[in-house]
């Protein structure tokens, strides 16, 4: 395939995914709205009816979809016709009242979660009461002619650095060297001939902190030469057309277009960066020894700060169960964005301590860094292949989970403390349908859903069950399944009484309404009724045929349901 043909591939999945966004801004389908904005599609496009997401959202009263898109970068410019067509075909009051408020010059201000974490790793450095943040700055930029004498240097992470910037790659391995007589090892003295207010925007910029808007004029020509300096991709391109634009509608228009391509840019950086140094450079325990010295070094292309243990289990011949482990060279910064290893550090656990006595330790050469890497475990045994889909998520908000390992990366984002990539995996299940009921029980999705409290499994259970209620209730194993399920649902009501309903009943009795569009007043109503063709033809009939199936399975429990 050459590479104008995977551009075109790309495109078509967008298109695809830009398809399935506009339906579930139509159903208000918020989880898989938030995966689906995550894969990159274009959110400010229209369909070919000619309606953006946003719209959709607007006119279909989905207040959750509508915050999620404006956060994720949705514009609703009054001024102009699609803003306006949002504002005044909006639903509700409050739809309309939260697109009013809208700030067309902050539009800008919009990032992908991977990227409002990667902004954190800067910008909070100050308020970062823990000092986590800061523990994971590995480089020092000092000026000799700061502007402010209270601020002489500026600190950031290697390894960002060197996946958004080829320039600044080149720069930091040359303070790489093992000199043995190189006291200044991290620290990288900047010619007065760079601009510090410059240099700390681009370095916004790399950091995916919105600041485009903050730009002043006078340092546009500075800006420039910095940014083609740095290998900044599109930013020199942005700055030339900007600085010429008086209007101040036309500015906020062409950031929001720069900034959907910036963000897409540094995603594609970090994919790069995960697949081609994180990935492909683990370790195995057998030749651990032999590598780990390579990786000390601080000429290592990954920059890693710690290692990531990940095992899984393998079956030999003779049924004896073993563990295969493998070491990922990672990067505390981002491993932050689960809170299982962001709590590991808050608190001076074994973990802690060492990675601080590592970190600040100058070894006898006269150079800082580490005279071995800390290592730290994912919490449980699984497949390798679901490690690196988490590390693809941490690093750059990949949400692509096939659904062969969707219940493996719910368990583990259940043991991370990640509720985001539950979400994701659930989502995962949901969309593959029959393909993953093919191989997996319903009813195990139930009891996934109810381990790792994901109630969206949960409704989506009852709702295949009323979808499919003669199957469940007539087929013998299906049945005592379907029984026993139900007997674990009321157990879960702590202290039980008799007033109380069991969740699991009560969803698929509303799934059988939802299945022919009634309300259950329609039912009182048309129950009423003595003609058999409008009885029929409402769905009141087969609903009814159907909840009497499922009231026939129910009284043969022994609890009162």
């Amino acid at each position: 395939m050459t590479i104008m043909d995977a551009k075109d591939v790309d495109e078509l999945q967008l298109d695809r995914y830009f398809d399935e966004l506009c339906y579930a801004c139509r159903t208000g389908d918020v989880e898989n709205a938030d995966r689906l904005i995550s894969t990159g599609v274009k959110i400010n496009a229209v369909d070919r009816f000619d309606n953006s997401p946003l719209f959709l959202a607007s006119l279909c009263g989905h207040e959750n979809v509508v915050k999620l898109l404006l956060e994720r970068g949705a514009i609703c410019d009054r001024d102009r016709y699609e803003g306006a067509r949002c504002i005044y075909g909006a639903l509700t009051d409050s739809i309309r009242d939260i697109l009013l408020a809208f700030d067309v010059s902050k539009a800008v201000d919009v990032n992908q979660p991977f990227g409002t974490h990667i902004s954190s790793l800067l910008k909070d450095i100050d308020i970062d009461q823990d000092g986590l943040l800061k523990l994971t700055h590995d480089v020092i930029f000092q000026f000799t002619n700061s502007y402010n004498k209270d601020l002489t240097y500026i600190s950031a992470n290697k390894f960002l650095l060197v996946a958004r910037s080829s320039f600044m790659e080149k720069q930091l391995n040359g303070t790489d060297c093992e000199d043995d007589n190189n006291e200044n090892n991290g620290i990288i003295t900047l010619p007065e001939t760079i601009n510090q207010a410059c240099f700390e925007i681009i370095l916004k910029f790399i950091y995916l902190i919105p600041v485009l808007h903050e730009i002043n004029p006078n340092n546009f020509n500075d800006l420039i030469k910095l940014s083609n300096l740095f290998h900044i991709e599109l930013l020199p391109e942005f700055l030339m057309k900007v600085q010429h634009m008086t209007d101040p509608t036309e500015k906020s228009t062409l950031m929001t277009e720069y900034q959907y391509e910036f963000t897409k840019i540094a995603r594609r950086q970090l994919d790069l960066f995960v697949e081609n140094r994180i990935l492909r450079n683990y370790l195995v325990e057998d030749d651990l020894s032999e590598k780990l010295p390579k990786l000390k070094r601080r000429r290592n292309s990954t920059y890693s700060d710690v290692l990531v243990r990940a095992s899984r289990a393998i079956i030999n011949e003779g049924e004896e169960q073993n563990e295969e482990t493998r070491f990922y060279p990672c990067h505390l910064a981002m491993l932050f964005r689960a809170d299982y290893f962001k709590l590991m550090f808050l608190t001076p656990f074994q973990e802690r301590t060492g990675y601080e006595m590592n970190k600040t330790r100058k070894t006898s050469n006269n150079t800082y860094g580490f005279e071995s890497l800390p290592i730290i475990s994912f919490p449980k045994v699984c497949k390798f292949e679901v490690i690196e889909i988490i590390i693809r998520y941490l690093y750059y908000d990949n949400t692509t989970i096939p659904w062969e390992f969707a219940i493996d990366i719910l368990l583990m984002a259940d043991y991370l403390l990640s509720d985001r990539l539950k979400t994701m995996a659930a989502t995962s299940i949901i969309q593959s349908g029959e393909e993953f009921l093919s191989h997996y029980s319903i009813f195990e999705v139930l009891y996934i859903g109810w381990e790792t409290r994901v109630e969206k499994l949960e409704q989506y259970t009852a709702k295949v069950i009323a979808q499919n209620i003669e199957q469940y209730c007539n087929d013998d194993k299906n049945r005592l399944q379907l029984k026993d399920a139900i007997k674990k649902s009321s157990e879960r009501i702590s202290e039980r009484q008799e007033i109380d309903t069991i969740e699991l009943v009560d969803d698929i009795k509303y799934y059988l309404l939802e299945k022919y569009g009634l309300e259950a007043d329609d039912v009182e109503i048309f129950m009423e009724e003595n003609d058999p063709g409008l009885l029929e033809a409402s769905g009141v009939l087969a609903y009814q045929t159907d909840l009497d199936l499922f009231n026939e399975l129910l009284k043969g429990l022994e609890i009162d349901v």
